[in-house]
């Protein structure tokens, strides 16, 4: 298969991907190119952008390319379980009860370093969301393990502040799925 420079999409692979006809090399390829792609915040120029949405309709639409994306380790993965730890920290991060819970835990607990940097000294709801925001940022960079430890300390972070919610309306399911994004997150080798 010929290399791709980040952020090329190989669309002779996304038609022969669509048509059944990809090895599983070359699928593993189109993988990691999908998920840098899909890391992007820029959206991709029209060609990539259909080419992306061949691989798409293929494996089922948006969510099962994720479970496609997974199949597949290094920077696939790694997409995959960020995006989904960003959707955890866009869905509870601006929660009262979760901003009242982290700038607890900061005034007793260090944060973690490579999220000390990231974190304004006071909290408030747009703290975790933009946390989320810079995970996706990470994606987008030639350096796919600072991506995974922000990714891993911010679900880390989230897992500590969940025990404490777990009696707060809405928030029962915090803890089992942050639990799960870490132990998600820990798995993943982007060496």
């Amino acid at each position: 298969m010929t290399t791709f420079p980040l952020g090329g999409l190989d669309l002779g692979a996304t038609g022969a991907f669509a048509a059944g006809r990809l090895d599983a090399e070359s699928e593993a390829g189109l993988a990691g190119q999908v998920a840098y792609l899909v890391g992007q915040f820029e959206p991709p120029p029209t060609p990539v952008a259909a080419g992306l949405q061949r691989v798409m309709d293929h494996v089922g639409g948006d969510e099962a390319l994720l479970t496609w994306l997974d199949q597949f380790p290094g920077r696939p993965r790694l997409v995959t379980r960020a995006l989904e730890l960003v959707a955890l920290l866009d869905r509870y991060g601006d929660r009262r009860a979760v901003v009242a819970a982290l700038n607890h835990r900061r005034l007793h607990v260090p944060d973690p370093p490579s999220l000390a940097e990231r974190l304004p000294p006071v909290s408030d709801e747009a703290t975790l969301p933009s946390l989320g925001g810079e995970i996706k940022a990470r994606l987008g960079d030639d350096d796919p393990a600072e991506a995974a430890q922000l990714a891993l300390d911010a679900a880390r972070l989230l897992a500590d502040l969940a025990p404490g919610l777990h009696d707060v309306p809405g928030l029962a399911d915090l803890e089992p799925l942050a639990v799960e994004s870490v132990h998600a997150l820990e798995s993943v080798d982007v060496s």
